[in-house]
């Protein structure tokens, strides 16, 4: 059964709309600076994060606004610009017959430190807010933005990091897949806060090197690379079964071809090559294509030595040196749970404009992650399918395979 992504919306670090984000890629743009309110923290290396353009919550109904964190207030916008896209309305959507799947990494990191705070300094629970909780739990992003829609279908709510939003749309591809659903709204968020920062930091994985000049930095595949810089955002796509996408004369995107996740259970943080390459093989064989059908790779490469390595090694056992290969990170930051669905709508866009979007910072490949077909700057091509990747700690690992919109502009 053929799954058409019928809509997308994001707010990122780049832009707040999808024409904006892609607009500033175009445009070679970094979103990293230092982050100077961090420059107090204690043994805090790494200073510098990629926050989100300013955006304005208005659109989102009041009530909802007051159990909202910024990581569910950025998903519930993402998803109303992915309904507008889709010409959409939840009201006639069968509940029955849709699907709400998306999370974060954790719950909002802001409000757990104003709660721990507050708990310590009052030393008990005065004065706690009544709205914490729905800030906090694990599916806040999930439920905020159900609630937010006026939505009464079914919500999964995955959280597995870096590749939260990427499980989240191959989850819903597989439950479209299986019969049970025609229509997903899927994607991730998460906020920026130096907890994030302090998570990477501590094991030696975000970039210290680059505080005079934030922009040289993430470098994924660079020779000098020294560790990734945390972002924001919130990414958003629409996944819709060919049987009602055809009923309503809605128009396709692109298609969802495939995807899978498997867990690398040897360390909880070390990414290893032979289980990244595996993901990869799984996706194209549930797609039921060869390795030389894909025209292009979306790395995961963050700009960590260990991880951009084994990245470049796993993606040169699959396709060699012959398919063109670059990550966004160093445009956007890692935006974690919202990268791997960002990373898609940058792709459909693309495919689109047929224009590829090489590696910033890349100004010398690394010996030890040589062997891929690696670009920077723009590369001028069409492509119709394309890989991309996205790993998480945990041994989260995911692969998944999109084929390229119809350009024509017509409605199929």
């Amino acid at each position: 059964m053929k799954v058409h992504i019928s809509g997308y919306g994001i707010l990122s670090s780049l832009g707040n709309s999808p024409n904006a984000m892609f607009s500033s890629l175009l445009e070679n743009k970094s979103a990293v600076k230092v982050i100077d309110e961090w420059s107090v923290l204690q043994g805090l290396h790494c200073q510098l994060g990629a926050p989100v353009v300013p955006y304005d919550k208005s659109p989102l109904p009041r009530m909802a606004r007051r159990t909202m964190s910024t990581m569910s207030e950025m998903a519930a916008l993402a998803s109303i610009q992915a309904l507008n896209l889709a010409e959409l309305k939840i009201s006639d959507l069968d509940p029955e017959r849709a699907l709400i799947s998306m999370g974060s990494t954790t719950g909002s990191p802001a409000t757990l430190q104003e709660y721990f705070q507050k708990l310590s300094s009052n030393k008990g629970p005065i004065s706690q807010s009544g709205t914490a909780f729905f800030k906090v739990m694990n599916h806040s992003v999930a439920s905020n933005v159900a609630v937010a829609l006026g939505f009464s279908g079914a919500v999964l709510a995955p959280s597995s990091a870096c590749a939260t939003s990427a499980q989240a749309a191959i989850l819903a591809w597989e439950q479209i897949q299986s019969g049970l659903y025609d229509i997903a709204i899927c994607g991730g968020a998460d906020e920026l806060h130096f907890l994030s920062s302090v998570v990477f930091d501590s094991v030696y994985a975000a970039s210290r090197g680059y505080h005079h000049a934030p922009t040289t930095t993430p470098r994924p595949f660079d020779k000098n690379r020294d560790g990734l810089v945390v972002s924001e955002g919130a990414s958003i796509i629409i996944l819709e079964s060919d049987r009602s996408l055809k009923k309503r004369n809605g128009q396709s995107f692109g298609e969802f071809m495939s995807g899978a996740y498997l867990c690398e259970s040897s360390h909880m943080s070390q990414s290893n090559s032979q289980q990244m390459s595996k993901v990869m093989k799984m996706a194209l064989k549930r797609a039921e294509l060869t390795h030389d059908k894909i025209e292009y790779v979306s790395a995961h490469a963050t700009g960590t030595v260990q991880g951009d390595a084994q990245e470049a090694a796993a993606i040169g056992q699959v396709f060699g040196n012959q398919t063109p290969v670059s990550s966004l990170k160093a445009h956007f930051g890692h935006s974690m749970a919202a990268c791997g669905v960002g990373e898609i709508i940058a792709t459909l866009k693309m495919m689109e404009s047929g224009i590829l979007i090489g590696t910033r910072n890349l100004d010398q490949v690394a010996d030890d992650c040589a062997g891929v077909n690696h670009f920077s700057g723009t590369l001028k091509k069409k492509v119709s399918m394309a890989l991309s990747n996205n790993f998480a700690f945990g041994g989260i690992n995911t692969s998944l395979i999109i084929k390229g919109p119809d350009v024509s502009g017509e409605k199929k």
